[in-house]
């Protein structure tokens, strides 16, 4: 399942890893599991940090196709019944880096909101592995849980578990459960997520209640690439810029074919807002 190219690639990403990674995988008998315990085998067979252990959760994972993966031993609350490739793949690699210790890609003020959080929370997320706008919501819920041990977070392939998806009348992915009940779905990301959460739990608005950042030389309304290349020029000048936006990089994120940028034959939404977020990453930019 896994090539050789991306072997060598993973390769690369996991030699940065500070922590022993277990891929705790639900015994049982699946048609399915048989892909995933090669699949897992493949990644954990990258690196010497990563293993694959055969375990009975007693009922902590969902089925025989379902996996968790432990951090030095230690619960990272990041779960997934079903096979993470396609789309998903990167929401695997990128938890399994993140739960090694690699530094989590999330606002300081949206982190210190998901550590204030008391509660149990059982985030599910359904998806479809050709879901583009899945990765985004998988990804941020798994950094919510590695964040908080409050918190869990697991992908399910709704193609793998169609009983489940009938019995919840599920119409469309993704679509976010939080603790069995619907939290979200259609077009979620991020700052959608945060604004639920807060719904939730409106005792969460005290968390970062009086912090405020230092006054600023320029305030940029808007995370589109527009948005960006002036908060870049800005900082450039040296002065001091933030960018406030409900969902960084707008409309374009949506866009899975884009040709006319020039100098840029040809790229995609989310690879263009990828960069755009590595671009900034490289000044002083407040988000």
């Amino acid at each position: 399942m896994i090539t050789q190219d991306i072997k060598k690639a993973l390769a690369g990403y996991f030699a940065s890893m500070q922590k022993n990674i277990t891929l705790v995988l639900q015994t049982g008998e699946h048609s399915k599991r048989d892909e995933l315990k090669q699949f897992l085998s493949d990644v954990a067979g990258v690196s010497d940090n990563i293993q694959l252990e055969e375990r009975d959760t007693n009922g902590v994972l969902r089925s025989s196709i379902s996996f968790l993966l432990e951090a030095d031993g230690e619960d990272t609350g990041i779960r997934f019944s079903g096979i993470p490739g396609g789309h998903e793949f990167n929401s695997f690699v990128l938890a399994l880096l993140h739960a090694s210790g690699t530094a989590l890609k999330i606002d300081d003020s949206v982190a210190s909101l998901v550590k204030g959080v008391k509660d149990e929370l059982k985030f599910e997320v359904f998806i479809s592995l050709s879901c583009h706008n899945c990765p985004d919501v998988v990804q941020a819920l798994n950094q919510f849980a590695l964040l908080n041990p409050n918190i869990s977070s697991e992908m399910i392939d709704g193609g793998l578990y169609q009983s489940l998806v009938e019995e919840r009348d599920i119409q469309g992915v993704p679509s976010v459960y939080l603790n069995g009940e619907l939290f979200a779905n259609g077009k979620v990301d991020a700052a959608t997520l945060i604004d639920r959460l807060l719904e939730f739990d409106p005792s969460l608005k005290e968390v970062n209640k009086g912090q405020s950042l230092p006054l600023q030389d320029v305030t940029v309304i808007g995370g589109g690439p527009a948005g960006v290349s002036a908060a870049i020029y800005s900082a450039r000048k040296g002065l001091k810029v933030t960018v406030v936006a409900d969902r960084f990089g707008g409309q374009v994120k949506d866009t899975m074919g884009i040709e006319n940028l020039i100098s840029v034959p040809k790229t995609t939404g989310p690879e263009l807002v990828g960069n755009l977020a590595e671009h900034m990453k490289d000044y002083d930019i407040t988000l």
